[in-house]
């Protein structure tokens, strides 16, 4: 690595930042649209939920196809072909005439290329970062939080002056522009006749022969611990962020001040990212997954007793700290365990879990709210979950390979 000059990795985390951007648009952007989609196609608080669960579904088998083509193919190409279908399935949705091509469009075509963003983003930047791994993921992360600063108000904005066709062909631009970031990913510090940030990675991550294959590393107990609590955690965040700037409307807030609400999640998530991953560097990971998720249950106390957009606010910030926390830390914890020759898969495979938990997260709220009329017991649950994702830090164990 040569001391004269910016060490490439970070240009690679700037190309990360500005794909993972794009997953934010995508999955902040929704809360803000789902009333104005509700109003257009008539649709129940759970139908239109089950919108967003039927992408994430999609999402999901698209982490494991992108994640097997980031293993065996230049990362450019993969990436701007599930942007060019985002970018197109977004457009669309805004002259969706029926419930169905509704489905299809938003769906369908943005889950499928939402798969091109997070995974091949996550598992090239890891490559390029020894010591400071968890940091330098983190950093790219904040794509997310920064996204939902960013696209929250300027959703809520121009659904206000205009209406929901021209806040979607505007998001559809943004998805375009923001592919940039495809043409600064490079597949490994070896393509540029560089090292890794750090050094070259210990043997036992690095060697192609202690790597574990896809299917020996699913089958072990760490494994599906660590996929337990993504989908814990998740069910927890899908829910808060599909409904938190809903649940700002029914208690008397103007739709801009509304915004806020998820907005401050993004916020906190920023900050959550970067601090978690910087501790990881001084700290044991499975302490800052108890933490994190213990964090995040307790500060949902903070939005049942709120009745003021400051506390919405104080929530929001507590809230997208500690679920942030631990989206740093599961990437490492993979690569650390089962080596860098098939990490693309491994991750696709574990990023089913977002999806998991979109398809039922989403759905089950908005049935608790259709059904009681309240938030309250979807909060609970948020609550419930969250603790017990906290605890399952305390089983995390490295696996042997027999």
């Amino acid at each position: 690595m040569k001391k004269n000059k910016i060490f490439y990795g970070w240009f690679i985390i700037l190309g990360a930042f500005l794909l993972i951007f794009l997953d934010g648009l995508l999955l902040y952007s929704f809360g803000v649209l789902l009333p104005s989609i509700e109003a257009k196609y008539g649709l129940s608080n759970a139908s239109v939920a089950s919108i967003f669960s039927v992408r994430c579904l999609v999402f999901a088998f698209s982490m494991i196809l992108f994640g097997k083509l980031t293993d065996k193919y230049k990362p450019q190409k993969v990436i701007f072909f599930g942007g060019l279908l985002s970018a197109l399935g977004i457009f669309l949705t805004a002259f969706s005439t029926s419930k169905i091509a509704l489905f299809f469009n938003y769906g369908v075509l943005t889950g499928l290329g939402d798969g091109a963003f997070y995974v091949p983003a996550i598992v090239i930047a890891q490559r390029w970062f020894n010591k400071r791994r968890d940091f330098a993921v983190g950093l790219a992360t904040t794509g997310v939080p920064i996204s939902g600063l960013v696209v929250n108000p300027l959703s809520a904005y121009i659904l206000k002056e205009t209406n929901l066709e021209t806040t979607l062909i505007v998001l559809s631009i943004i998805t375009l522009l923001f592919l940039f970031g495809a043409f600064l990913m490079k597949e490994s510090p070896e393509e540029m006749n560089l090292e890794p940030y750090g050094g070259k990675f210990p043997k036992e991550e690095d060697d192609i022969e202690n790597s574990w294959s896809s299917s020996s590393a699913i089958k072990t107990l760490s494994f599906n611990i660590l996929y337990l609590q993504l989908v814990l955690g998740m069910l927890s965040f899908l829910i808060v962020v599909t409904f938190q700037y809903d649940l700002a409307l029914e208690r008397g807030f103007n739709i801009l001040t509304s915004s806020l609400a998820p907005a401050s999640i993004a916020a906190g998530s920023f900050f959550g990212r970067l601090v978690a991953g910087f501790l990881s560097d001084y700290v044991d990971r499975n302490k800052i997954l108890f933490s994190v998720f213990l964090g995040q249950a307790l500060s949902v106390f903070i939005i049942l007793n709120s009745s003021t957009i400051y506390g919405f606010i104080l929530f929001g910030i507590t809230f997208g700290f500690c679920y942030a926390g631990w989206i740093p830390i599961f990437p490492s914890k993979l690569k650390d365990f089962y080596g860098k020759a098939n990490s693309g898969v491994i991750y696709g495979i574990f990023g089913t879990g977002f999806s998991i938990s979109a398809i039922f997260g989403p759905p089950l709220g908005g049935y608790l709210i259709d059904k009681f009329g309240t938030y309250e017991y979807g909060l609970y649950f948020c609550i419930v979950v969250c603790l017990i994702a906290a605890f399952l830090s305390l089983l995390i164990k490295k696996p042997t390979k027999i």
